[in-house]
Order: C-alpha cells, then sequence, then structure tokens
C-alpha cells in the first residue's frame, strides 16, 4: 500500500473506458453514460475518506446484498482450511488432504465462469437456488467419507462436487455493483467494499474454523459451513431489487466470452500465482504451527495475515486515486512477491512469521481490488458477472496447485519449504503483470 502510493507520486488521473462494441440500444446508452462519467469523473467527488464508504452502501439495497453476500462467502472461506484440518485430524495425510482442498478450489474453474455466464442470461437467482441445494449436500457428502475412512479417489470426488457447486457470492455481489453504478465514480469504492468482505471473512473464516475444529469436532467446521452458506444463499436470492437485468440479446447475437479479453486473461494469469502463493502460505503456516507444537495458532496467524490486507484495503477504498490503476496493479503485485520473500525468511519463529504475514497482508487487498476494477474496463457490459467469476476461480484454482505442492513439500522437507515456494509463486505473478502490461494500460480514455 505504501510502495503505491509513493511510487505514484506525482498523480495521474486513473481512467475506464467502456466496452469498444456493444450491438443494442440499451448497451450503447450505457456505453455512452459510462464514456461521459469517465470524463466528468475528473471533477467529480462524492465524500473524501472513510465518507466514500457511508455513500456508497447507502443507495437503495446496496448493503442488504453485500452483507449477505459477505456471509454466504464466510462459508467458502471456511471450505478449504476446514477439509485440510478434518483430513488431517483423522490422521490422513498432509498430500491427500492438500489434494482435496485443491480439488475444491480448482473444479470450481470449471463449471463457475460457464454458471456465472449463464446468470448474465438468465437472472442469479435461477443459477443460485440449484447451487446452494447441490453444494450443501455436497459438503455433508465429504463430512460422511472422510468419517468413514473412504479411500482418497472418494475423497477427491466429494471435492470437485464441493467445488463445481460452490456459488460465487462475490461475482454476483461485485455485478450488482457494477449495475448500480454504471458510469458512476464510486465504482472503485463499491469493489473496494468487497474485496474488504473477502479479507475480512478470510480473517473470521480460518480462526472459526480452527476453533470449530478444535473445540467441537474435526467435522465441525465443514458442516458449519454448509449450514451458513444455505442460510444465506437464500436470504440472498429473495433480495431482487438489486439484481442485474438479464441480457436482451438473442442466442446468435450473443456477445463473445469475457475469456476472450485478453485484458483479462493477464489479470486472471496475476490471479492464478497470487492464488498458488495463498496455497502455499496457508498449507506452510498449518504444518509450521503443528511443528512448534502450537497447532490451535494456525487460524490465528493466518487470521493477521487477512487482517494486514484489511487495513490497507480500507485505506485503499477510501482514496481517490488519480494514478494509473495498470501501474498500481504492478507495484501490488511486485510488493506481493517482497512479502513472500519476508515470510519465509521468517520462519525460525512463529511470533516472526505472525509479524511477517501482517505486513506482507498489506499489499494482497490493493493488488486484488486494483485487479478487479481493470477488469470492469475489459470485457463486454453483459459477460461482467462471467469476467468476476474469473478472477474469483483463479485465486482458488492457484490455491489449488499450491495447495498439493505444498503439502508434498511439507511432507518430505518440512514446513519452511512451502513458504520458500510461495516466493517463486509471488514472483510469477510480478513478472506477469509487468510483462503484459501493455494489455492493460491501453484501458484509458479515447
Amino acid at each position: 500500500m505504501l510502495a503505491i502510493i509513493l511510487a505514484e507520486t506525482p498523480w495521474t488521473w486513473d481512467v475506464r473506458r467502456p466496452p469498444a462494441t456493444l450491438d443494442r440500444a440499451g448497451d450503447a446508452s450505457i456505453a455512452r453514460a459510462r464514456a461521459t462519467n469517465v470524463h466528468q469523473d475528473r471533477h467529480v467527488t462524492r465524500g473524501t475518506g472513510l465518507s466514500r464508504y457511508r455513500d456508497t452502501v447507502s443507495l437503495p439495497g446496496a448493503a442488504a446484498f453485500s452483507i449477505t453476500g459477505a456471509v454466504g462467502r464466510l462459508a467458502q472461506a471456511m471450505v478449504g482450511l476446514g477439509a485440510l484440518l478434518l483430513l488431517t485430524g483423522l490422521g490422513r495425510s498432509y498430500a491427500l488432504a492438500g489434494l482435496v482442498a485443491g480439488a475444491a478450489a480448482l473444479s470450481q474453474g470449471l463449471g463457475s465462469p460457464w454458471l456465472s455466464r449463464v446468470a448474465d442470461r438468465v437472472g442469479q437467482r435461477f443459477v443460485l437456488r440449484p447451487q446452494l441445494l447441490v453444494h450443501t449436500l455436497a459438503l455433508v457428502a465429504l463430512v460422511v467419507a472422510a468419517q468413514r475412512q473412504a479411500p482418497g479417489w472418494v475423497l477427491l470426488a466429494s471435492g470437485v462436487l464441493v467445488g463445481l457447486s460452490m456459488p460465487q457470492f462475490g461475482a454476483y455481489s461485485r455485478a450488482r455493483w457494477t449495475f448500480l453504478l454504471t458510469g458512476d465514480d464510486r465504482i472503485l469504492t463499491a469493489l473496494s467494499i468487497e474485496s474488504l468482505v473477502d479479507e475480512a471473512v478470510f480473517v473470521v473464516g480460518p480462526v472459526l474454523t480452527a476453533l470449530l475444529v478444535t473445540t467441537v469436532a474435526p467435522a465441525a467446521g465443514l458442516l458449519a459451513a454448509a449450514g451458513i452458506v444455505l442460510v444465506s444463499g437464500l436470504v440472498y436470492v429473495s433480495l431482487h431489487s438489486t439484481e442485474p437485468p438479464v441480457s436482451q440479446r438473442l442466442p446468435q447475437h450473443r456477445g463473445p466470452s469475457a475469456s476472450r479479453s485478453s485484458g483479462l486473461r493477464v489479470i486472471v494469469g496475476v490471479f492464478l500465482a497470487i492464488g498458488a502463493m495463498f496455497g502455499f502460505i496457508e498449507v506452510g503456516v498449518v504444518a509450521l504451527t503443528r511443528e512448534y507444537g502450537h497447532a490451535g495458532a494456525a487460524g490465528l496467524m493466518l487470521g493477521l495475515w487477512a487482517t494486514g490486507s484489511l487495513i490497507s484495503g480500507t485505506v485503499y477504498g477510501s482514496i481517490q486515486w488519480r494514478s494509473d490503476a495498470s501501474r498500481r496493479f504492478q507495484i501490488g503485485a511486485a510488493a506481493m512477491a517482497v512479502g513472500c520473500l519476508l515470510i519465509a525468511v521468517s520462519s525460525s519463529g512463529l511470533t516472526l512469521v505472525t509479524i511477517s504475514l501482517v505486513i506482507a497482508g498489506l499489499a494482497n487487498a490493493p493488488t486484488l481490488i486494483t485487479g478487479n476494477t481493470l477488469a470492469s474496463a475489459v470485457v463486454p457490459h453483459d459477460a461482467i458477472t462471467e469476467a468476476y467469476t474469473w478472477l474469483s476461480v483463479a485465486v482458488f484454482a492457484g490455491i489449488a496447485v499450491g495447495s498439493p505442492i505444498g503439502g508434498l513439500l511439507i511432507d518430505r522437507l518440512g514446513a519452511s519449504c512451502s513458504l520458500m515456494a510461495s516466493i517463486g509463486a509471488g514472483t510469477l505473478a510480478a513478472v506477469l503483470a509487468t510483462a503484459c502490461n501493455r494489455f492493460l494500460s491501453q484501458v484509458e480514455p479515447p
């Protein structure tokens, strides 16, 4: 966060360009409104500092869907660590536990973007309702299979089903904000709110999961996640007033998939590497606390890591940035790579690692917020939910890569090796953000 502020002085205004080609009059009017506001935003200020958050959430219905979506994402934040602690607590290996957690994360990328594209066309509620049912049953099935010491392939299959059916509340909420704030300079603050929600649930989620597992039962974390996602999801689908309108294009005139955008592919690649970094660090911290005989500290340490991100993200979203977003994205990715190095070299003690996690976390939210902001400018308007879903699943797919590889490294070489591996993932993210920056820096006013 500090690196972004220092590196970008003096500021030059960051603006977003609407999709270049839209084939319907309604979308064209949205494009004109966006283009007009892109230039007007140079002079428009709706509050400063934390008042920008108040102005944004005061929109009718905004607080309801954002809060409900946040609760739904809490369950998502509990699944990976819940599966890891469940299986290792029942005597299964870190490698298998990492594979199951990774399978749940990776399988989101197989179905979620397609489901989100369907949601853009038929409405969020018609996709979420069956998702909630299947996802809840899948979580229960994973718990039952683990407790009955089912073979590894059964656990993996259950993990895949959990991921395939994972509701993407973050993408749906970001799409609602984009619908409500088309052409409005508060969109960055709104997207910041959702990224802060992501960070907040990853503060509460790991702590709550570890608490339930250590004080109630190994399966308590996943069972709680099942109950939370079901209840919050049913409330979310009932909030119709803020649901984006469905695309009215005829099937033969449907626009291209968001995945065909070169700019989005760059952001997805960076987010994938960031997810791998998260996976290496998460399993590394869990294993490190057990090596030191303080297994219960894992949730707290990971929560403090997210707390650092939450703090910097709050500040970041309160600033009316004038610098180029692609440049901030580049600096943020580099700062995350440096944070990985700091964590890895501090693995000689839990206190040092905890301090390093808080410091390293300061780069997380600003980088992810900026990536989401850029994504809204590089895809067609009627593919925005799909675009946000690609970013979400990219992070979890990266975790799916980092978690099992980290588990294998831990089983053979110890926890510190997984933390060292995070340096490679962080460096890859920084290199991609720098080398492919031209695809993002083109998002400027005509």
